[in-house]
């Protein structure tokens, strides 16, 4: 095992001529070192046993022959091992031995489509001009154009500089030619190199770029073998679904339509898939190239024209009749379809619905915008509404703060003046009070003055002004002696105790009362000593001369 640098180097140019994804690069890449040597080692004892250009070089030697001698009839198997070798090559050589077949210099892809030109003419002769065994130049008719162009297409070909009087004779030759190697599986053998070279990314767009390429795989659909023809709708499919591809196919059934004289485009195809019923391989092939070719476009209308060309070639009434088929395959492939057709009397009435729905839609917008206008000048008028109510709340919030300030201040007068009034009415009471005291005051005076002035008439009491202005009481000593002989003298009868007994109340009466009345006509007067409480007296009279 070489140094690991080195081995890493021999590993990647390996990579590089595998032609392979780069998910299955990746997984290559995490192989050991001693696997990866074991790849080199395998690749490196495949030796490639013949460079392109021998194959090429057979095939060219193949294709200049015009007429058919016994040598050629020969060499005919030896052409199609020849094919079958290069099939090998292209599919297991390394890139750089597909890339020399298909360089400038060698122009493989246009050897092989060459070659493939003599099948198809082959084909058409066998259909077209020897149904009664004869070759006459108007039953040939159909097929002139299409040998003439392969002739064309063969630069070496002796019908190349023919002259007008032998062209037809040149058109038999070839006819017969192509039709014996028609009979070898070289036609089958080409497609499956032209898949090998699809296989590798140049390869492929060699093939899509070429002006012929494509028209002549299709038009190995004439081929009788049904695995040729499943072969070669996989690798329109192919076609199909890159960017552009679908433009080449239908140019190329185009080309296939005028070549072999159909009416209608698809014609042949949709022969061959009625017809071949006992071959699924081909059936499946050919359901699954109907859908690509109809449902990978994004335009609906072009997606109904391409659907009403199969329709009326029979396309829905025959999948109709196979739908108890037993393949899984072949009724994926239907369902598919089905799944993907277009209705188009559902789309009629899709569109007069939607038309209907379109205009209700129109009708609705214009109810819409009417109300949406009539909305707007409510909103509008709400909205000067609720402005002017919240002017009005905010000023009769205001009234509310002032009214509240102002009962605030009325409750403060109002309990001031209730303050104000109980006081009034207490002093009322006062007054009433003191008016009831000076009514039994008076009362009690005069009753006072009556007997004071009884008093006085009986001489018990003396009233004398001082020379200082003052008024002198005196007590008449007889009251008080007679008082005193009255407690001295013994008991003589309840008559005389009672008797005593008043002149003593008479007397502390009038030592109580007669200062008092004296007082009361006489303010100025003055005391010596504190005036004594009496019952028939005021309040007011005992606190004004305490």
């Amino acid at each position: 095992m070489p140094p690991e640098e080195e081995l890493e180097e021999r590993f990647n140019a390996l990579l590089n001529t595998m032609n392979l994804p780069p998910d299955k690069v990746q997984i290559l890449s995490q192989y050991d070192n001693e696997k990866k040597w074991d790849l080199i080692c395998d690749q490196e004892r495949v030796q490639v046993k013949n460079p392109p250009s021998t194959y090429l070089d057979k095939l060219r030697s193949y294709l200049d022959h015009g007429g058919v001698s016994r040598k050629f009839k020969r060499r005919v198997p030896e052409s199609t091992q020849v094919l079958r070798e290069l099939e090998i090559s292209l599919r297991t050589n390394h890139i750089g031995w597909a890339q020399e077949f298909l360089n400038e210099e060698n122009q493989g892809l246009d050897v092989l489509i060459d070659y493939l030109s003599y099948a198809h003419s082959a084909t058409m002769y066998d259909g077209e001009a020897l149904d009664n065994g004869a070759v006459s130049a108007d039953k040939v008719k159909p097929t002139d154009k299409s040998v003439e162009d392969v002739s064309k297409s063969a630069t070496n070909s002796p019908s190349h500089g023919a002259s007008k009087p032998s062209k037809g004779f040149t058109v038999r030759k070839a006819l017969r030619t192509s039709r014996v190697v028609s009979q070898k599986d070289d036609a089958h053998l080409c497609i499956m190199c032209l898949r090998a070279i699809m296989n590798y990314q140049s390869g492929f767009n060699l093939v899509m770029t070429h002006p012929r390429c494509v028209n002549e795989i299709t038009l190995s659909l004439n081929n009788r073998n049904p695995r040729t023809k499943a072969l070669v709708l996989e690798l329109l499919a192919a076609v199909c679904l890159v960017r552009g591809g679908h433009d080449i196919i239908l140019s190329a059934f185009d080309n296939f339509k005028e070549v072999c004289g159909e009416k209608r485009r698809f014609e042949k195809l949709m022969e061959y898939f009625c017809n071949e019923d006992n071959n699924i391989d081909f059936m499946v092939a050919c359901m699954q190239f109907i859908n690509i070719v109809v449902h990978s476009v994004e335009n609906m209308n072009f997606r109904v024209h391409l659907q009403y060309e199969f329709t009326h070639h029979g396309l829905d009434e025959y999948l109709e009749s196979l739908k108890f088929t037993e393949s899984d395959k072949l009724l994926v492939q239907i369902q598919a379809y089905l799944d993907n057709v277009f209705d188009v009397g559902a789309l009629l009435e899709d569109a007069e619905t939607k038309n209907a729905l379109l205009e209700h839609m129109e009708e609705l917008q214009e109810h819409n915008t009417q109300l949406n206008t009539r909305l707007q000048e409510s909103e509008k008028e709400s909205t000067e509404k609720v402005s002017n109510l919240e002017k009005k709340l905010i000023q009769a919030t205001k009234e509310v703060e002032l009214l509240k300030e102002s009962l605030r201040e009325s409750s403060a007068q109002v309990s001031a003046l209730q303050q104000r009034e109980r006081e009034r009415e207490i002093e009322r009471e006062r007054e009433r009070e003191a008016e009831r005291d000076r009514d039994r005051t008076n009362q009690a005076l005069k009753e006072l003055e009556v007997k004071v002035q009884a008093l006085v008439d009986q001489g018990l009491v003396t009233m004398q002004r001082s020379t200082s202005g003052q008024l002198d009481i005196q007590v008449v000593p007889t009251v008080q002696q007679v008082i005193q002989k009255v407690n001295d003298a013994p008991d003589s009868g309840s008559v005389t105790t009672q008797k005593t007994q008043e002149a003593a109340a008479v007397s502390e009466n009038v030592q109580t009362l007669l200062p008092l009345l004296l007082l009361h006509r006489h303010p100025h007067l003055h005391l010596k000593s504190p005036l004594p409480r009496h019952p028939l007296l005021p309040r007011q009279l005992h606190r004004h001369h305490s």
